[in-house]
């Protein structure tokens, strides 16, 4: 197979543990991979060696735009595929990735992100990674964006890749990096207090430490800075929101959430929020409602919300309410997961 014509670029700093396989998931594919180094100390640049000899230092200025435009500038080619040293390809259809390189110059290619947790299952997310240099560029020192430098009108093409991200797996690392990111961000935000984005990021770090209260505060100042459908993140931040005032006990604030800014989003993560509004409101014939929709969708970015996980919360219900012939049958549902395995045993 004749290899795409992509510069894959990634950015590393010791990352020995994972980085070899991420470069053999993409050497096969891609005629070219670049590793733009931050000052490892670690095997990290021996490994990448093996497959590459694009191998650059890069002097960390705390700033990860830099760090990718950097590799970015060392590629040969135009069409850029970014990729992060813990993620690997799980999925490509290179036929639709070389039609894009041919007729979407100006677009932006978005990709499925697979993100392994802790508890091993996998919560699912689109983002922007493919794109043409000459178009675009990165901004921001962290959690960087893509940003046009042309006046041309660009479009979000979804693209049938499938990528493995495995870096919230290790929770001890996960609460190390979310610590990192969250003090990178708030001296950022002393400088530009309204940047939506960067209080969307600084919301996903707080919900890492389990701070659910500062994450909620967060979010909500993102979504009133920039209060709009179309942005990238604004369905996660909403729906993060959502999740945060439940975790909190305050499932009305949740459902204002919902009333004031509307809901245009009809897939299984949205039964699957309303579900748990509804039952953490008491109304507990609307949430079985919501949760059963959620089941029919093919897929889900929550996990489980789509099936073990809709099916557990309406057992739970059923067998709140002493139906408990309907909750084993929603428990069984729930294929092998743990908590439903073990209220099965107690009702059997």
């Amino acid at each position: 197979m004749k290899k795409l014509p992509f510069s894959v670029c990634i950015i590393t700093k010791n990352n020995a543990k994972t980085l070899e396989t991420c470069l053999r998931s993409v050497s096969d594919y891609f005629d070219e991979i670049v590793v733009a180094d931050t000052g490892s100390s670690d095997s990290t640049k021996e490994i990448a060696k093996r497959y590459t000899d694009c191998v650059f230092d890069f002097k960390w200025n705390a700033d990860f735009a830099d760090a990718r435009n950097f590799s970015v500038e060392k590629a040969r080619n135009d069409f850029i595929f970014s990729l992060d040293s813990d993620e690997r390809i799980e999925k490509i259809d290179c036929s639709q990735l070389l039609d894009f390189s041919n007729k979407h110059s100006t677009d932006i290619g978005r990709i499925e992100i697979l993100n392994l947790q802790a508890d091993r299952t996998f919560q699912r997310e689109h983002v922007s990674r493919i794109f043409n240099r000459k178009n675009f560029r990165f901004e921001g020192s962290v959690h960087e964006q893509l940003v046009s430098t042309s006046h041309a009108d660009r479009s979000m093409v979804e693209l049938n890749v499938s990528i493995i991200h495995s870096g919230y797996a290790d929770e001890g690392l996960n609460q190390k990096k979310a610590k990192t990111y969250r003090e990178m961000i708030e001296k950022k935000l002393k400088e530009n207090p309204n940047d939506s984005y960067l209080l969307y990021q600084l919301g996903r770090t707080f919900d890492i430490q389990q701070d659910f209260s500062n994450a909620a505060e967060a979010y909500l100042k993102s979504l009133r800075t920039s209060p709009r459908h179309n942005l990238e993140y604004f369905r996660s931040a909403f729906d993060d929101l959502c999740f945060d005032y439940l975790n909190l006990n305050e499932a009305k604030k949740a459902a204002e959430i919902i009333n004031f800014y509307g809901y245009p989003y009809e897939d299984a993560d949205g039964y699957f929020l309303f579900g748990h509004v509804y039952m953490n409101l008491g109304n507990f014939d609307e949430a079985v409602r919501c949760f059963k929709k959620a089941t029919k969708f093919a897929d889900s970015s929550r996990p489980g919300a789509n099936s073990f996980a809709s099916w557990f919360n309406i057992g739970v219900i059923y067998e709140v309410l002493g139906f408990n012939e309907q909750a084993i049958k929603a428990y069984e549902n729930c294929g092998a997961y743990s908590l439903a395995k073990e209220r099965l045993k107690k009702l059997r």
